[in-house]
């Protein structure tokens, strides 16, 4: 059965697209996290390591992957990926059946503004209004969730446009304009310590200033069939999973997630 807390999110959610909640990670739980965020994004700009890092320019990364790989050393992510409150919030929208989905860290470039594009991550382009919808109406396949580490005010989104296919404008603008402003965007603005369930399906995108801090956890987990087809050539931002010795860093309990995940990749 599901908690009432649980099930006015997932309310909020299925309706505008995203629900934030506060008190899901405790003070102590969230100042090592938070510590060990800063440990990997100075090891990243000093070069020292880099498992798979998205960079604006050279030396100036903005989303770094690869936290539960052994290079980094920092056993607290996957600790943070087991935490309840988000397996609970998983089994609520996905189901029990779970597999590995993902976790990385957002961060802001220092040296100029990183503006994103506005997207859905359908992707959605050369795609009819009905077909378009097809897709939207997919079962939900994830769970993704973001913890801001420090304030927040990236991210934007066209409130329930995950329900309905682009508008004109919509269609315009994500194909050919990807950074003009659209009607009824929103700022989804978060507090240090609070979490943000939101729907990738939205019409979105995030913009980062390089005089204004960001430190956001970004994970996800994933509904798991034993029905899934394997893919045909993995995605490249996890290709790092592969090796050997990540498996055998990660704890006993996570393990099972991460086999779900290595059984649908090529071999």
């Amino acid at each position: 059965m599901i908690d009432e807390r649980i099930y006015r999110e997932m309310e909020e959610y299925g309706s505008q697209g995203w629900t934030v909640v506060d008190g899901l990670v405790a003070p102590d739980f969230f100042a090592a996290l938070e510590a060990a965020c800063r440990r990997v994004k100075a090891r990243v700009r000093a070069g020292d390591i880099d498992v798979y890092t998205h960079w604006g320019n050279p030396g100036e990364p903005w989303c770094i992957r690869g936290l539960l790989a052994p290079d980094f050393g920092e056993p607290i992510f996957a600790d943070y990926l087991l935490h309840e409150p988000f397996l609970a919030r998983a089994h609520a929208y996905l189901g029990t059946e779970l597999r590995l989905g993902w976790i990385d860290l957002r961060t802001n470039t220092h040296d100029e503004d990183f503006p994103g594009g506005w997207h859905r991550d359908l992707g959605l382009k050369d795609l009819d209004p009905q077909a378009e919808l097809d897709l939207l109406r997919r079962p939900m396949g994830n769970l993704r969730w973001y913890l801001a580490l420090v304030d927040d005010e990236c991210l934007q989104i066209v409130p329930y446009s995950q329900h309905r296919p682009r508008t004109r404008e919509e269609k315009r603008v994500l194909e050919e304009a990807q950074h003009e402003d659209l009607p009824g965007q929103c700022q989804v603005p978060l507090r240090a310590g609070q979490v943000l369930f939101w729907d990738g399906n939205t019409v979105h995108r995030g913009n980062m200033r390089k005089d204004t801090e960001r430190l956001t956890l970004a994970a996800s987990w994933q509904r798991h069939s034993e029905d899934d087809e394997p893919v045909a050539k993995i995605d490249d931002r996890f290709a790092w999973r592969l090796q050997g010795k990540v498996r055998a860093a990660l704890p006993p309990a996570l393990q099972g997630y991460y086999d779900r995940w290595r059984a649908l990749q090529p071999d």
